[in-house]
Parts: structure tokens; C-alpha cells; sequence
């Protein structure tokens, strides 16, 4: 049989397949939707999460209040010691005018209450921002430490404990997704290795001729493997689908009306990267689960 004859062959058998067992691969398919809708719910709500407590993470720094008088080459050595720190990604520098023009900005239309203040009330500072790898460690306590023992800082402040709720919140969220994710993942390959088990009792008398005939159990085994290839991303798709149309008629529009109480950051759906990979993922479940049954029962029993 040449390639093409044999495509087309396992795609009839495949869609044959279907066709025999139309209202039990109707409830698979929809059941595995289910699962993936609510799977890529918590997909869409993990990216956004990760999204937001990324800003705020991204947020933090650390204010090192630096000594009256620290001025000239005291400035510039306190300023070397700290960008030599391990886990300072940057550092800015803010004279007392500059804390006070920036206390006037942040309260605007009250700055009349700093009418009275001079600048050399106000010390000045740096701002130090720190790299990624010092929020995931839980580092920053470190990092501040260090900050104050430099010559020239008068006192160190930051957010130690938001700093830790934050990587805490995180280290949650990951863990529930992978949780969450794992057990979705499985429950589909059952019922996909399940439904295809079921087909292949159906079919019985017919694999039994066809290794009468000489026919190879891969030969016999492809069609059930796109059948349940077919089925995974068949249940996808409609998950998406609907998803979609939830995320943009009820979680697009509850964004749009609570904005503020999410920092004005985007409850983005999810990517196409993302989209593509579930789909890639998708097919390969399929198989995968359509092997297990095929394995099991056509190699064992004919």
C-alpha cells in the first residue's frame, strides 16, 4: 500500500471509528473540554497572578538614608561599596533637593504643607533595586544588611515583609498549578485511554481478521491513536472557545469595572505561544493515553 493510500486509509478508519461510537465520543470529547475549560481557567488566572505579584515584586526597593554631610569622595565610596554589593542590579542617587522636589510631586495638590521645609532637613538617599534571583532566594535581608554597613548609610529601608508575602504568594501559586495541572492532565489520558479501550472491544471481531490477513498491530494501532488525538483536540478547542467567550463577556468586563483593585495591570487572556503548546500538548496526550490501550489490549490479546 503506498503512503497516500495508507493516509487515507487511517483517516477514514479513524473518522469510522468516530462515526461507530458517535454518542460515546460525543461524551468524551465534551468531558475532556470540561477539564481543560477548567484547567485553562486556572491557566489564565495564573498568568495574571504570576503577572501582578511579578510587578509588585519589581516594585520593591531598597532606601538607604545616607549621613548629613556625606559629601565628595564619602559619597562616591559609599556609592562604589553599594554597587559592588552582590545582588544590586541598580542604584540611583537622590540629594535632599531631589527628596524634596519628590515629596512635593507625590502630594500634589497639599504640597502647600511643605512650604516651611528646606531641603537640608531632608536627607538624601539611594534607591537600590535588586536583581531577580535576591526576591526567589529571599535574599533581600541580606542584601539590606550589607547596604547598612557601608560607611555613609544612616539607615536601610525596605519591604522585608511584603517582600516575603510576595515570593510566599508565588511559591503557592506554582505549586497549586502544578498540582491542579497534574491531576487534569491524568484525568484526560484516562478517559482518552479509557474511551479508546472501549472502541477497540467494539472493533474486536474486526482487528482479529485483520491480523489474520497479515496486518501489523501499528498498522491496526494508528487509526485508534488519531481517534484519540482527534478527540483531545477536539476537547480543546471547544474549551478555548468558550473560554474565550467567558474571559470576554464576565472576567474582561469584571477587570474593566474593578481595575483599580488590580493596580491597573491587564487581565490578559491567554498567549499564542500558550495556545499553540496546549494544543502541541494536547495531541500528544492523545496519543499518549490511545497507546496505553492499544499496548494493553491489541499487542496482549491478538
Amino acid at each position: 500500500m503506498k503512503p497516500i493510500e495508507r493516509t487515507v486509509y487511517f483517516i477514514a478508519t479513524t473518522l469510522k471509528g468516530i462515526r461507530s461510537n458517535l454518542y460515546l465520543n460525543t461524551v468524551t470529547v465534551i468531558t475532556i473540554a470540561v477539564a481543560f475549560f477548567i484547567l485553562n481557567i486556572f491557566f489564565i488566572i495564573y498568568n495574571n497572578v504570576n503577572s501582578a505579584l511579578g510587578e509588585w515584586k519589581g516594585r520593591i526597593r531598597i532606601i538607604a538614608y545616607l549621613q548629613n554631610g556625606t559629601t565628595g569622595n564619602a559619597l562616591t565610596s559609599a556609592e562604589n561599596s553599594i554597587r559592588n554589593t552582590a545582588g544590586v542590579k541598580t542604584l540611583r542617587y537622590y540629594s535632599s533637593e531631589d527628596a524634596l522636589r519628590e515629596f512635593r510631586n507625590e502630594l500634589k495638590g497639599q504640597a502647600g504643607i511643605l512650604s516651611g521645609v528646606t531641603a537640608d532637613v531632608l536627607p538624601a538617599y539611594f534607591v537600590i533595586t535588586v536583581q531577580g534571583k535576591v526576591l526567589t532566594d529571599n535574599s533581600l535581608d541580606q542584601v539590606a544588611a550589607a547596604v547598612r554597613h557601608v560607611p555613609g548609610v544612616a539607615e536601610v529601608q525596605y519591604g522585608a515583609q511584603i517582600a516575603q508575602k510576595v515570593s510566599g504568594i508565588l511559591v503557592l501559586v506554582k505549586m497549586l498549578g502544578i498540582g491542579i495541572g497534574g491531576f487534569m492532565l491524568f484525568a484526560i489520558f484516562i478517559i482518552v485511554s479509557n474511551t479508546i479501550r472501549i472502541s477497540i472491544f467494539s472493533r474486536k471481531d474486526e482487528i482479529e481478521i485483520m491480523q489474520l490477513v497479515g496486518a501489523t498491530n501499528l498498522f491496526i494501532e494508528i487509526p485508534f491513536m488519531l481517534e484519540g488525538m482527534v478527540q483531545v483536540l477536539c476537547g480543546t478547542g471547544i474549551s478555548l472557545v468558550f473560554l474565550y467567550m467567558v474571559y470576554r463577556f464576565f472576567l474582561y468586563r469584571l477587570h474593566s469595572t474593578l481595575g483599580s483593585l488590580f493596580i491597573n495591570l491587564n487581565f490578559d487572556f491567554l498567549p499564542a505561544r500558550a495556545i499553540v503548546i496546549i494544543f502541541v500538548c494536547s495531541a500528544l496526550l492523545g496519543i499518549a493515553g490511545s497507546v496505553i490501550s492499544t499496548g494493553k489490549f491489541i499487542r496482549r490479546n491478538y
